[in-house]
């Protein structure tokens, strides 16, 4: 009669743990990044009322007998199928698509979590915006400090454009002026004259009055045009300007002027019409600052500067384990590396059975509620069951006390 008690309050015990595996996964419905988990229960060791024996000669073979004695949780097992995806729109939420996690820091400490609800602190680092802990990337900590600054490009290439008029007559004059970026992003003009030399040759010279600039080299040329209007010679040609003492610039700087070569996608022309050269572009910069930045699906986070540059701040990176069921939960939605989990593979999204990234999004939870509430009545049911055994035997066992009188 014992048995069949004990074997009932195993029953409710392990029913009463798998309605508390079902609240906590019903609890955590809406916790972004959240795996659900599931009970399997397996039975305890069975008492062994008689042996089995083999056939023989005369008899066939006798099954044993076996009494169960009870139930016991042989697993508790997180499930890792995706979540939904949720847009927030917020440029520090990240989402991941596939398998991975990322990684926290607490000081010396490494946790995972699917959760990117990210944000900066005063410091401008990448943190869970409900821990403070710092989020990892290729290189540690991920620094993204607004305003910070984007150095200077000097001038190394002027591509000109317009016309020189064929129909002026010889020595006329035609001046342009414009502007390159020293190698600290400060602006100085210069002025180019042409003259007509010939019916299709234009001689030209670059001179400059800036106060800062004590020299222009190789500051002379001349352009040939085709009966067509177009450079048919001195098509480019490097200049040299140098600066005068103490300027703090790199000195002497080489600026190629393109009229009509390679990569100048708006030629000067001599046909007969207005002179219009002027310039087109250049490719120095002036020092920029922060403005905004973007995270990538493969978890390049890209700067977005003041003076139109970009570059990379830095790249997050995701872990895989050969294992993830055997992480440990510790909460605060993260897991725990552990000796059933295996090491933790980092690498970049995208590679190595990583995930991709989905910026501005957050993975919500992956709980099933139609499932969970099933298993609710399920489990209620087992533990009624259960109950009803418990009582039964105490009915019985009442019935063998009350024979005595």
């Amino acid at each position: 009669m014992s048995r069949s008690l004990f074997s009932a309050v195993s029953g409710l015990r392990n029913h009463q743990a798998w309605l508390d595996v079902i609240g906590n996964n019903i609890a955590n419905a809406n916790t972004p990044g959240y795996k659900s988990s599931s009970v399997v229960f397996q039975d305890i060791l069975s008492q062994t009322l008689s042996s089995g024996s083999a056939p023989s000669t005369n008899l066939g073979g006798v099954n044993p007998m076996q009494v169960g004695l009870g139930v016991t949780m042989g697993t508790i097992s997180p499930s890792f199928l995706q979540g939904s995806l949720q847009t927030t729109n917020r440029n520090t939420d990240v989402a991941i698509q596939g398998d991975g996690f990322f990684a926290v820091a607490q000081g010396n400490s490494r946790l995972y979590t699917r959760s990117g609800a990210f944000t900066l602190d005063a410091n401008g680092d990448l943190v869970e915006g409900a821990t403070g802990y710092k989020v990892q990337g290729a290189a540690g900590a991920i620094r993204i400090s607004q305003g910070q600054e984007s150095g200077a490009t000097p001038t190394a290439n002027a591509l000109l454009k317009g016309n020189l008029d064929f129909s002026v007559p010889t020595a006329s004059t035609y001046t342009s002026t414009f502007s390159v970026r020293d190698s600290v992003g400060a602006a100085h003009t210069l002025s180019i004259t042409f003259t007509k030399a010939a019916a299709s040759q234009w001689n030209w010279a670059v001179t400059a009055s800036d106060a800062s600039i004590s020299a222009i080299t190789t500051g002379t040329g001349s352009i040939t045009f085709n009966s067509s209007g177009a450079i048919s010679a001195g098509a480019s040609q490097s200049i040299g300007v140098d600066y005068v003492a103490g300027a703090g610039v790199a000195d002497p700087q080489a600026i190629l002027l393109n009229f009509g070569a390679a990569g100048n996608t708006t030629p000067i022309t001599g046909l007969a019409s207005a002179s219009t050269v002027t310039l087109g572009s250049q490719d120095g910069l002036p020092t920029g600052s922060l403005q905004s930045f973007a995270i990538g699906s493969d978890g390049t986070i890209t700067g977005f500067y003041s003076n139109g540059t970009n570059k990379a701040l830095g790249t997050m990176q995701l872990a895989v384990f050969n294992n993830p069921a055997g992480l440990l939960r510790v909460g605060q939605n993260h897991f725990q590396e552990s000796a059933a989990s295996g090491v933790a593979n980092t690498g970049n999204p995208g590679t190595g059975g990583r995930g991709s990234l989905t910026p501005g999004s957050l993975e919500q939870s992956n709980v099933d509620l139609a499932q969970e509430f099933t298993s609710m009545m399920l489990a209620q049911t087992g533990f009624q069951a259960n109950a009803r055994t418990i009582q039964t035997s105490d009915q019985m066992l009442q019935e063998l006390v009350n024979m005595r009188r």
